[in-house]
């Protein structure tokens, strides 16, 4: 058996949209690692990818038996046994079934539910019992991913009572948390606001990052980026699968600037109350526009800053100011035919390829930070340097069950730590003060456990999340003010013209 260079991760997929995403991301895995249905590797798909076959960095996220099957590092948990009958029935031989766990009773989207079972019924002890045994496979673990959705009662409900035990007792390791919250108009449930407000709050201090997604941001992106008509939820997944199969390239690969899980959080968290970085994801494209763009370095990273390759629903990006930001990019440069390679076999040479030239997307990025360029974009005025580079000279796969996504030879994500990321938190935040200010549904969580303080305790806890972005971005304001030569104040969100100080 062979070890990942990188260290090891193992991905935790919580509730009905948590497993959903996680078969996708698995299917875009085992594609770009050439491992099949069965766990075994393809050598001679391998040999024609651009990935060297003695690279044993894919051990990241798969673990290799001395049969030579690669399992994935995964556990699976919903409280729906449908959920854990159609996984085992679409991939018998990849997943271990042991590590697929589905119980008989619903958790009727309620959070206090939800944390009664994991507690009563023994799913979190299983899930954890199940953990150490994928832990004590690692020979040098970097962390872990924990997918789930915040609107549900399994995916915040067992999420959260999963994540506190994850954290206690592997209190060291560094816990990445892909989630969705609900989207503004799309609602599967109207209780939705009190699940995503209690999750944010009980989970804020037993994470390192919370990657920030919603399905309406990329329903939009379907939409108009891939011009799909009616998008489903497959599309959506798709895309979602795609993002964290960008973001995490640079730990599943041999790359030329790496991001380690622990670097990543060292340069994306500069305080512990900022740790909730929004996606993007660029370029998206259908198969039909794919042959008319380049795509180059410069123009993915310029586009990864844009709006509308945000996967959260914001508005006024350019208005608010960037913490930090880590930019992963893969793929390669494709470079015109050698002619006189041509010339000497008598035959026409197909074009070469190279990885890609990190300068210049660090180029493009300093360049929008300098204001130099026709998007500019702001980081806060005390932040000298505030983005990292990743990158891999490995192009993206494309799921073989997605009919819409373009064939393209370089990808880029953004993990970005932006105070734009609060219109998510007071969108939620909104709708569950007008429900509860009517005490609407409030008995169902009562009768599931749950206590009347948790509700007051839960609506400050996030609103300091809120006041703390909106607080930073007012200094970012405050001290931009004072810099300037002048008169003329700085715009931010809302349309306020800030005066400078002493006028």
């Amino acid at each position: 058996m062979s070890s990942s260079t990188h260290g090891e991760c193992i991905c935790l997929h919580i509730g009905q949209a948590g497993c959903q995403i996680g078969q996708d991301t698995w299917t875009l895995f085992c594609k770009e690692h050439c491992v099949g249905e069965d766990g075994k590797r393809d050598l001679e798909s391998l040999k024609a990818s651009y990935t060297d076959v003695d690279d044993t960095n894919y051990n990241t996220f798969f673990a290799e038996t001395h049969a030579g099957q690669h399992v994935p590092r995964a556990v699976f948990i919903d409280t729906c046994p449908s959920t854990k009958n159609e996984i085992l029935a679409e991939s018998p031989d990849l997943f271990h079934p042991e590590n697929v766990l589905g119980y008989n009773q619903d958790c009727k989207s309620n959070f206090f539910e939800g944390r009664f079972m994991a507690n009563h019924m023994k799913v979190k002890e299983d899930v954890i019992d199940r953990v150490r045994l994928q832990v004590d496979l690692c020979s040098n673990l970097q962390g872990f991913f924990v997918f789930h959705a915040f609107g549900g009662g399994t995916g915040s409900g067992v999420g959260c009572e999963i994540l506190h035990d994850l954290h206690d007792a592997f209190d060291k390791k560094v816990i990445f948390q892909p989630t969705i919250y609900p989207s503004r108009r799309f609602s599967s449930s109207m209780v939705e606001p009190y699940n995503c407000i209690f999750a944010t709050y009980y989970m804020k201090d037993v994470v390192d990052v919370t990657m920030m997604m919603d399905n309406e941001a990329v329903y939009r992106m379907v939409e108009t980026k891939q011009q799909v008509k009616n998008p489903d939820f497959h599309h959506v997944n798709h895309l979602i699968a795609q993002t964290i199969s960008a973001c995490t390239t640079s730990l599943r690969f041999e790359a030329q600037l790496s991001a380690k899980m622990v670097e990543i959080v060292t340069n994306l968290v500069p305080a512990r109350n900022f740790r909730y970085p929004v996606l993007s994801l660029a370029p998206i494209r259908s198969k039909f526009q794919e042959r008319h763009e380049t795509f180059s370095p410069q123009e993915i990273a310029v586009e990864l800053f844009e709006t509308s390759s945000v996967l959260c629903d914001v508005t006024h990006l350019k208005s608010n100011r960037y913490l930090s930001a880590v930019i992963l990019l893969r793929g390669v440069e494709s470079l015109r035919p050698d002619k006189s390679e041509s010339e000497a076999s008598g035959y026409p040479s197909t074009a070469r390829t190279e990885p890609l030239e990190a300068n210049k997307c660090i180029t493009a990025v300093q360049t929008m930070k300098d204001g130099t360029h026709r998007s500019p974009v702001k980081f806060a005025p005390w932040v000298s340097a505030g983005f990292k580079v990743g990158l891999v000279g490995v192009p993206p796969a494309r799921d073989p069950h997605d009919e819409v996504m373009a064939e393209i030879s370089r990808l880029g994500a953004m993990l970005a730590n932006s105070t734009v990321v609060r219109q998510v938190f007071v969108r939620q935040y909104t709708k569950f003060l007008q429900l509860f200010y009517h005490r609407a549904y409030v008995w169902q969580f009562i009768d599931a456990n749950g206590e009347i303080d948790a509700f007051y305790e839960a609506r400050e806890g996030v609103k300091d999340i809120i006041c703390n972005y909106e607080e930073l971005l007012r200094d970012c304001a405050k001290t931009e003010n004072e810099r300037m030569e002048g008169g003329g104040g700085i715009f931010v969100e809302g349309g306020t013209n800030l005066v400078p100080a002493g006028q």
